[in-house]
């Protein structure tokens, strides 16, 4: 692991075969991504129903009307 000058602390670079990033790393983020995203929906989920709306269905739509 390395870091460029300039880079945050956080940040890491690393070099790995490409085929470690399309076999393993890629693969792994993407599973992680998907988890993350349900977990911030049934949250945000959550977060609507209990302090501003019960209802969380989708919403109706209507025809605008011209004028």
């Amino acid at each position: 692991p390395y870091r460029y000058k300039r880079q945050k602390y956080t940040t890491v670079m690393v070099r790995v075969p490409e085929q470690f990033v399309n076999e393993t790393l890629w693969p792994e983020f993407q599973e992680l991504n998907k988890v993350l995203k349900e977990h911030l929906n049934q949250i945000t989920e959550r977060i609507i129903r209990e302090n501003i709306c019960s209802n969380t269905r989708e919403a109706s739509e209507v025809q605008q009307i011209s004028g």
